[in-house]
């Protein structure tokens, strides 16, 4: 078609030629452009579910400062650049889909933007007409040359750069974060890359250059949805950053551990009073009563009638000292405040007793603070003065046994359980000594994996993904040797904008479900959901879901 002396009717024919190819070339069949409203409108919904979602987060982060500005203050003020930064970013993509729609359908701009619930919004790709045009896309993104892509306002370029600034943005505030940085890198990469044809062309003329303009419009709303996905992992570890420094409760009671519960006369009672899953950047006050004065609980909040004194602390430890004046039994009582974060201030009164000069019952569990119900809690019972044949021991809301070590407690069903003992003097006398109250507490959830990933992985390898067999469901860090059942789960993914979910009975995957995993590709979400476990005292534990993104 080239090269030699040709007739000026041989030219005609060969450029003839060239316009029939291009003309077939830029022929996009209906089911093409109808993939394309599909996908776009799968990925409208993912940036709706993410701006739900990020709302949510944004609304717990603002409280937590304003309640604890110290501690979360300045997570914060990134996080909330991070929101602005994106959100103008969103907003600036709406408004390049309305552009472009207008000026492809001649319709004015006001009638494409809209708002729905208060979220700015674009009509839907289904309802554009030339839907195939791919002319105002190039004048206004690109421009008549492709090698070298306009600048200004609401151009190609102008976005790579708004872009550019929010990746760097990204991995700033993501410092120490070396795999959300990398992460960045990877989705907001604008490298020069081969097209179909080999040649290697620029970012801007790849996404926009005679693409036909619900093609184009997809790949904005593909961009809005890495903009949301990016900074819901970012705020996301920006708050767990904060969190994971410190102990959240949402029950709080007041426990007294004295270092030795027997004094000899002369000497001086030390015991710690503090609060059970405390916050050590969040202190409570502690105070107790002073001679003569007692704690009134019969009013809400419990007050100290009479002299108090403030205990001095040791982060949120307050430091009891007494002198240990006179033999016989002796009563400590007071107040703890606190104020946990997000919640009101809260009064809770305490009281611990200790005897000078006298044998005090010592009972130690050989495992841990608490009672479980459901397992054998081996504990150790002695009293200060008397061998192990002249105490018996007994106590509330459960049963206790003898064992080769010590003794086994099987707690019931009440929130406390009290371990009582009864000595046996020289003389055959029996006396009873004051019992240890400890708390009764269900189990804790074993924590679920899934192709060796459990809830603070983010990510899955496709690897992984398809060679996983199934849920497990572990107990970490408990003292306890016990082993909890998978009975069922449901893996759901979207698989071209469909949202699949297949359920799955027991640890295994199911075929239906391996079917689906085998088709996720690199980037999607893959979701472990309603995992359900049960335990050896045969009751079905909810264990929550996991989520992972494909790479």
């Amino acid at each position: 078609m080239s090269g030699g002396n040709l007739s000026p009717r041989q030219k005609m024919i060969n450029l003839m030629y060239l316009v029939l190819t291009a003309l077939l070339a830029l022929n996009v069949s209906k089911e093409i452009l109808d993939s394309f409203i599909i996908v776009n409108e799968g990925l409208e919904n993912t940036k709706s579910t993410f701006k739900d979602k990020m709302d949510a987060t944004y609304a717990q982060f603002s409280g937590l400062a304003k309640e604890n500005e110290a501690k979360y203050g300045a997570a914060w003020k990134d996080a909330q650049q991070v929101q602005a930064m994106a959100t103008r970013l969103v907003s600036h993509i709406d408004t390049l889909k309305g552009m472009l729609i207008s000026k492809t359908d001649g319709v004015p701009l006001e009638s494409v933007l809209g708002m729905d619930n208060g979220v700015d919004t674009v009509l839907n790709l289904e309802h554009v007409h030339n839907k195939d045009n791919n002319t105002h896309i190039t004048e206004m993104m690109v421009g008549s040359e492709p090698a070298k892509p306009k600048e200004g306002p609401y151009t190609a370029s102008e976005l790579r750069g708004m872009l550019e600034s929010f990746r760097d943005k990204v991995k700033e505030a993501a410092k120490g974060e070396p795999k959300l940085q990398a992460s960045a890198d990877r989705m907001f990469n604008f490298e020069d890359r081969k097209d179909a044809s080999g040649t290697l062309n620029n970012w801007s003329s790849m996404n926009f250059y005679h693409v036909p303009v619900v093609a184009g419009i997809t790949t904005l709303s593909k961009i809005q949805t890495d903009i949301r996905t990016m900074e819901s992992e970012l705020v996301g570890r920006m708050m767990s950053g904060v969190e994971s420094k410190t102990f959240k409760f949402n029950t709080l009671e007041a426990i007294v551990k004295p270092q030795s519960s027997y004094v000899t006369a002369g000497g001086t009672y030390r015991a710690s009073i503090f609060l059970g899953a405390y916050d050590n950047q969040n202190a409570p006050e502690v105070f107790i009563a002073g001679p003569g004065a007692r704690v009134d609980t019969t009013v809400n909040p419990p007050v100290i009638i009479g002299e108090s004194r403030q205990l001095p602390m040791e982060g949120a430890k307050a430091m009891l000292e007494e002198a240990a004046s006179g033999s016989g039994l002796k009563t400590v009582t007071g107040i703890i405040k606190f104020k946990p974060v997000g919640g009101e201030l809260q009064i809770q009164p305490f009281r611990t007793e200790y005897e000078v000069a006298a044998p005090s019952l010592v009972v130690s569990p050989t495992k841990m603070n608490v009672f479980y119900r459901g397992v054998d809690n081996p504990v150790s019972i002695s009293v200060a003065g008397y061998s192990a044949s002249n105490i018996s021991p007994s106590m509330t809301n459960g049963t206790l046994s003898r064992d080769k070590d010590g003794y086994i407690v099987k707690p019931g069903p009440g929130q406390t359980a009290t371990v009582s003992v009864s000595v046996t003097n020289a003389d055959g006398t029996k006396k009873g000594m004051p019992g240890v109250e400890f708390r009764v507490k269900m189990v804790p959830n074993p924590t679920p994996y899934f192709a060796g990933k459990g809830v603070n992985d983010a990510t899955v390898k496709k690897t992984e993904l398809t060679a996983a067999q199934g849920v497990i469901a572990k107990m970490e860090n408990f003292e306890f040797d016990l082993r909890f059942e998978v009975v069922s789960y449901t893996v759901t993914t979207t698989i071209a904008g469909n949202v699949l979910e297949k359920p799955c009975t027991g640890p295994a995957l199911s075929g239906d479900a391996k079917a689906v995993l085998e088709k996720v590709k690199s980037g999607q979400k893959v979701f472990i959901e309603n995992i359900k476990a049960r335990g050896p005292d045969g009751t079905i534990r909810n264990l929550g879901a996991l989520s992972f993104k494909v790479i």
